[in-house]
């Protein structure tokens, strides 16, 4: 005898308007375990199953004012999952499977003279019935366990998002601030020049107006004031080369557009906007390529790929190593660019190596690396350049990038 869900009885309600069937079947049920209630009629019936909602009802088909077909579509109707068994007598079969198709799940012939029949039919009934509702409680906790891990990769995009956004704004907070103090030393010798040449003019304006300025007071001036102009000119220009370079370079970081641009022009600048972080250490940065080769890309992806390699062979690669040496290498293949980045610094593990691109991997655990700067690089190459990207790394013999992308449509 199968158990409801709450371990109670099965409640097995009979519709029949013979009163005999109907204790014949509620002692054979009731001496195998089974909970019976009982209704005289289709109406009389409905109202119970409403009242108690049994775990499975036996019907007859012929009985006055409603009939068994009646109830079964009024079951499917208003509750649809409850097992409905249809009992019938041989001469109304055609109804009894009319029955089934209106939606009852089997039906027995009257009389039953062995009712071993219908206790299996019960069971049967039953059985299905528990199976349809556990699939059914398990496809419930499986769509909210959907649900939750769709909420839950959501929320991690959007935190993802957010950490790479800051990441890419810490980046180029370090590039202001890196090239903030880098302009001050020229743009002090600009004033330091132009105060000079200020001084001396005032001097030298003084002397002639006194009628006192000899021809060696000429000279020695315009001397000090080709000296002061060249010193300060200089200086200016370098100021206006790292603003410029800062510019361009903080534009493309904070902006998605397409342009075609100088690879090997544009990777100078990369690194003359890190000069401030690079200076700092006896690190060396060499670059080979074509002078001339171009590509039709997005530079402010392009950029930040190439800062967050440099950056990671900065605190990573070339951690209690004085003089490290980067390579980078460009060249043309088809109609792809290849770039091979290459440090000669601790290296890694294979374990290391496997997990390089993985998010919020990092070895800098609690010394604020948050695990991102490798994995926005492979999102960078792969999405939004396109491309693909590769690591090889040895321990104690350096790290090695190689990164393909299409070079786009570029005018000859």
């Amino acid at each position: 005898m199968q158990e409801t869900l709450t371990n109670k009885p099965p409640l097995i309600l009979t519709i029949d308007d013979e009163k005999a069937i109907r204790n014949s079947f509620k002692d054979i049920l009731e001496d195998n375990g089974y909970e019976v209630i009982q209704a005289e009629n289709g109406h009389i019936g409905l109202k119970k199953i409403r009242e108690h909602k049994p775990d499975l009802i036996l019907c007859d088909l012929q009985m006055p004012e409603m009939n068994g077909l009646e109830v079964v579509r009024a079951v499917k109707e208003e509750f649809g999952k409850i097992p409905v068994l249809i009992v019938s007598g041989a001469g109304v079969l055609n109804d009894a499977i009319e029955a089934v198709r209106a939606g009852a799940w089997d039906y027995l012939v009257k009389p039953l003279f062995n009712m071993d029949i219908l206790l299996q039919a019960v069971e049967k009934a039953l059985d299905r019935a528990k199976l349809i509702a556990e699939n059914e409680a398990y496809q419930k906790n499986l769509e909210k366990q959907t649900v939750k891990l769709q909420q839950e990769i959501e929320e991690r995009k959007r935190t993802e998002k957010q950490l790479v956004q800051a990441e890419k704004m810490a980046a180029l907070g370090d590039l202001v601030a890196g090239v903030a103090h880098e302009i001050n030393t020229p743009l002090g010798i600009g004033v330091t020049g132009i105060s000079y040449l200020n001084d001396a003019t005032r001097a030298f304006k003084k002397r002639f107006t006194a009628g006192e300025a000899t021809k060696t007071d000429l000279i020695k001036f315009m001397e000090d004031c080709e000296e002061a102009c060249q010193i300060t000119l200089s200086n200016l220009k370098r100021a206006a080369q790292l603003v410029a370079g800062f510019k361009q370079i903080a534009v493309d970081q904070s902006s998605d557009e397409k342009r075609i641009f100088n690879i090997k022009q544009y990777i100078d600048e990369i690194l003359f906007s890190l000069y401030p972080r690079i200076k700092k250490t006896r690190h060396t940065v060499h670059v080979d390529g074509p002078e001339d080769l171009e590509m039709n890309s997005y530079p402010g992806a392009f950029s930040q790929v190439l800062t967050n390699l440099i950056m990671n062979s900065l605190l990573h690669g070339f951690e209690d190593i004085e003089a490290g040496q980067i390579t980078i290498t460009v060249k043309k293949e088809n109609h792809s660019i290849i770039l091979r980045y290459e440090d000669n610094g601790k290296g890694m593990t294979e374990t290391q190596q496997k997990k390089i691109f993985d998010p919020f991997f990092t070895t800098k655990r609690g010394c604020g690396g948050t695990g991102l700067g490798m994995h926005l690089v492979f999102n960078l190459v792969s999405k939004k350049l396109n491309g693909e990207i590769s690591c090889t790394s040895t321990v104690d013999k350096g790290t090695f990038f190689t990164i393909t992308v299409p070079m786009g449509d570029v005018e000859n």
